[in-house]
C-alpha cells in the first residue's frame, strides 16, 4: 500500500499602507517698502504794494477807484464853467468898452498861479514792504512694504491601501494506491 499525503499550498501577501506627506506649498507676496518722502522748497512772498502805493505806484484797480469819480466830477465842473463863461461872453461881449477875452484869459492865468501858490506837502510815514517766508516742509508718507508669506497644506497625507491577500490551493492531492502481490506479479487493486 502506497499513501499520498495531501499538501495545501499557500500564497501570502501582506496588506500594505502608503502614505505619503505632501511638502506643503510655500508662496511669498512682496511689497518693497518706500519713502515717498519729498519736501517743498522754500519760498519767500515780497508784498510791496503798500510801500508802492504810497509812492503813488497804483493798481488799475486802485487808480481807476481813486481817480474815476474826480473825473467825472472834474468833466462836470468844466462843462459847468464853459457852459458860464459862454453865456458870459454872450452878454457881456458885444458892449462898448469891454475886453471879454482878454479877461477871461487873464482870469485864467491868475488862478492857475493861486493854485500853486496854495499846495500843501504832507509827510507820511511809508509802511515797509510785507515779507512771508513760507518754510521748506517735508511732505508725503512712508510705505513700510508687506512681505507676506502663505503657507498651504494638506490636512490629510495621500494614503493607498493595498489589502492582504491569502491563496491556498492544492499542491499534491492526496492518494492511496494498493497493491496485491502474488508470486511475482504486482496486481494493482
Amino acid at each position: 500500500m502506497r499513501t499520498t499525503q495531501p499538501m495545501i499550498g499557500i500564497h501570502t501577501r501582506l496588506g500594505q499602507l502608503e502614505a505619503h506627506a505632501t511638502p506643503a506649498r510655500l508662496s511669498t507676496e512682496n511689497r518693497q517698502a518706500r519713502s515717498n518722502k519729498g519736501w517743498t522748497q522754500c519760498r519767500v512772498d515780497i508784498d510791496s504794494y503798500p510801500s508802492r502805493h504810497s509812492y503813488g505806484y497804483d493798481s488799475h484797480g486802485d487808480f481807476a477807484k481813486e481817480h474815476g469819480q474826480q473825473g467825472l466830477s472834474d468833466v462836470q465842473q468844466a462843462t459847468s464853467g464853459h457852459t458860464a463863461e459862454a453865456w458870459q461872453i454872450i452878454d457881456n461881449a458885444a458892449r462898448p468898452g469891454t475886453n471879454m477875452i482878454h479877461q477871461h484869459y487873464a482870469s485864467q492865468i491868475t488862478d492857475f498861479i493861486n493854485k500853486g501858490k496854495n499846495r500843501h506837502i504832507v509827510a507820511a510815514h511809508i509802511p515797509a514792504p510785507t515779507i512771508t517766508v513760507h518754510q521748506s516742509e517735508l511732505t508725503g508718507t512712508i510705505d513700510p512694504g508687506d512681505v507676506t508669506e502663505h503657507v498651504d497644506t494638506d490636512a490629510f497625507a495621500q494614503t493607498h491601501f493595498t489589502p492582504g491577500q491569502v491563496e491556498t490551493y492544492l499542491k499534491q492531492k492526496g492518494s492511496v494506491h494498493q497493491w496485491v502481490t502474488e508470486d511475482r506479479y504486482d496486481i494493482y487493486a
